[in-house]
């Protein structure tokens, strides 16, 4: 009975969290704030009912509340000459929200996701409308070859070595790739979506796609001389280590806690720093991280990668594992990141220090080379963060 009573106080809560960004940006509108509310919880008792009274119930429920939503569609297209269907839809799935809680167990993951997801999209009206008609053939096109990747290709590849060595399983190596284009993909699409032009958001955003390439952005085209920029988009090549690893290896989530600890540090720091500066705008440039051409060269480079970075690691032992972390670490973090992550458990935290800490530099040599006095100033967090990766490390 208490998880009952906790589940009709979340069923509401939800419902409110939907029904607030409905009744505030709809002036007619035939659910607001309290039938959001009503019909989230409607959900839940509806579930509750049928389970122990009679089964028909809830499909009763469903019914009836697709009726409402019809009705109402019908009413708006036919006598108001209106348009869109989303408050209907939101109506009929915050029903189903409802429907979801009662069926979960603690802590409710599915509910909780599938509302604030809904609200999120409900929120993101304009942004997403402007961002539809903004959104180029070119982009349409490396989303399907995402598509096609992940959803096509991955389920029918065989889970068994296919070379000599019996190490190339086509099966791993399409989850790597689909894992790094996936993330890519999907702070692209969150980049594009905000718009955003400042800095700190920016530089956050950008490196979760390519660190390296943020630098040479920042280090060429920044007037002032200021490091945040450098040390968030840093910091988000070390989340960006973190979240592979454990999409890879879920049982490195604790072990590599360190990349997480160091990857926050740098963004308060960031955060601190950039609220001594004046408030500074730049208009961003970044391209889809997905094309045919870059699939076709990637998915051949990085199988060679991974037979090669798995026969020296057997033939020469750990140390000639941590050589190629620190050379190829300097302008590369996420291949060897997929692939370390298949390492054991200390060996893969060893090497994505060394992977992580190489790549930092990486990012300092570039600009290096393109601005010195920008360099001096955000040299010297950068080693800072080199320092926290190694403390946590070796902390954890």
């Amino acid at each position: 009975m208490e998880e009952l009573l906790l589940k009709i106080l979340i069923s509401l809560a939800l419902g409110a969290l939907i029904g607030i960004e409905r009744e505030r940006r709809m002036k007619e509108s035939f659910a607001g704030f309290r039938t959001f509310m009503l019909v989230c919880l409607f959900g839940l008792i509806s579930s509750y009912l049928s389970s122990i009274l009679l089964n028909s119930l809830l499909i009763l429920s469903f019914l009836f509340v697709g009726i409402l939503a019809a009705l109402n569609f019908y009413r708006k297209v036919i006598y108001k000459r209106g348009r869109g269907i989303t408050t209907e839809i939101a109506f009929f799935l915050t029903f189903l929200i409802g429907v979801i809680l009662y069926y979960e167990s603690y802590p409710y993951i599915i509910s909780l996701a599938l509302a604030f997801l809904l609200a999120l999209i409900l929120v993101l009206k304009e942004s997403l409308h402007e961002f539809a008609h903004k959104v180029t053939t070119k982009e349409i096109e490396d989303f399907i070859i995402f598509g096609l990747v992940a959803f096509v290709i991955y389920p029918i590849l065989p889970d068994y070595p296919i070379d000599p060595f019996g190490i190339l399983k086509l099966k791993f190596i399409w989850k790597a790739i689909v894992a790094i284009f996936g993330l890519s993909f999907f702070v692209y699409s969150i980049f594009r979506v905000l718009k955003t032009k400042g800095v700190l958001w920016g530089s956050v955003l950008g490196g979760l796609i390519n660190s390296i390439y943020m630098s040479n952005f920042f280090s060429s085209n920044l007037k002032k001389f200021i490091a945040y920029p450098f040390l968030a988009s840093v910091s988000s090549m070390l989340l960006r280590a973190y979240l592979l690893s454990s999409i890879i290896n879920p049982s490195l989530i604790i072990p590599n806690i360190f990349l997480l600890l160091t990857a926050v540090s740098g963004f308060l720091i960031s955060y601190f720093l950039s609220r001594k500066n004046k408030a500074t705008k730049i208009n961003i440039q970044l391209t889809s991280p997905i094309s045919f051409k870059f699939v076709a060269f990637y998915i051949p480079l990085f199988s060679a990668l991974f037979l090669f970075a798995n026969i020296i690691s057997k033939c020469f032992g750990i140390f000639a594992s941590q050589i190629l972390a620190a050379i190829v670490g300097l302008i590369d973090v996420s291949s060897l990141t997929a692939i370390f992550s298949t390492f054991d458990i200390e060996d893969a935290r060893v090497l994505l220090l060394i992977l992580t800490s190489s790549n930092i530099i990486g990012n300092s040599l570039v600009i290096f080379k393109n601005n010195r006095k920008i360099f001096f100033v955000a040299f010297k967090y950068l080693f800072l963060l080199i320092l926290f990766n190694v403390f946590f490390f070796l902390l954890f």
